[in-house]
Order: C-alpha cells, then structure tokens, then sequence
C-alpha cells in the first residue's frame, strides 16, 4: 500500500509541473474567471494525463491505416513517407532502418521478393500522448499470409505538416508455457 501511495504522489506532483509550468509561462490564472479552468491548463492535463484530443486520435489512426496500405501496396515509398525524415524501424529480426531512405532500401527489396502480395493485419492497442507533440502507441498483428504475430511500439511525433511516426519497434510475440 505505501509504495502505491509513493507512486500516486509522485504522479500527482509530476502531474502538476507542466500545469504549473504553463500556467507560469502564459501568465494564466487556474481559473478562466468562472471557476472552470482555462483552455492552457485543460490542455497541459490532457498531455498529461496521457489523453489525445479526438481530431489527434483519428489523425493517428489514419496515419497508421496509411502505413498498412502502403505495406499492401508494396511501396516502400509511400510506408516510408509515414515516417519522419530521420525515423528509425527496428523489424522483428532487429535490422535497423534508419530515415526515410533507410527504410525503403530495407523494405522494397523485401517488398518486391518475399512480402510481394502480403499486408498487415493489425490492431491498435492503445495510444498515450506524453507531451503535446509525442505519443507512444502499440499495435498487435501480422504479416499475412506469411507472418506471425508480432507487438509493434511506435513513437508517433507531431510535425507541422501532421502526425507521424518517428520510431518502430516489431518485435515477434512468443509462444509463453
């Protein structure tokens, strides 16, 4: 029971710097006036609590459908393009791909000989904002026909120009007995 209270405590005072951090910044009160807090601290919580606003959910979600398109698609072109300039794939064997180019070279080979005519078939897990411009999410899928299944961590980034994904970890789920 103590160290969930230490947990708890730690949480909340971890929670409350960025509130106090903006608030300090900003100039703005607790309250916008009427009691209810301002839009700035309503925003810092959210980020903090790890909620996504619906308009950045469904931008992620797109993003990752977009991916698994592109996958389907065999064009490395356009998985890459879901991906920041200087993102970093890990595939489930632990080849590292690092940038856009990086990431074609390692997957159109792969596209255009083994994986040709396969997709991925994956769910999302769940999604966690960490700050305003960075969220983690998970996935779970396969490559199908092919493939087993496999956990994905993916660091998603906001960009001017949108979300996408800056880091991708596959890493294949193994049988537990």
């Amino acid at each position: 029971m103590q160290m969930k209270t230490n947990r708890l405590a730690r949480r909340g005072l971890l929670a409350a710097a960025p509130i106090a951090l903006v608030l300090a910044v900003t100039g703005c009160s607790s309250t916008g006036g009427d009691g209810e807090p301002d839009a700035a601290q309503k925003v810092s919580a959210a980020a903090v609590d790890g909620e996504l606003s619906t308009p950045d959910e469904a931008s992620i979600r797109k993003l990752f459908d977009q991916m698994n398109k592109a996958w389907a698609k065999g064009d490395a072109k356009a998985y890459a393009a879901t991906h920041t300039q200087d993102a970093d794939l890990v595939d489930f064997r632990g080849t590292h791909a690092h940038g856009r180019q990086g990431i074609i070279d390692l997957l159109q080979p792969a596209f255009d000989g083994p994986l040709k005519g396969t997709r991925v078939e994956a769910k999302i897990k769940d999604i966690r904002q960490v700050s305003p411009t960075v969220a983690i999410m998970h996935s779970e899928g396969e490559i199908v026909p092919t493939g087993g299944e496999s956990i994905q961590t993916l660091v998603v980034e906001k960009e001017a120009d949108g979300w996408k994904f800056a880091a991708f970890q596959n890493t294949r789920i193994q049988n537990q007995q």
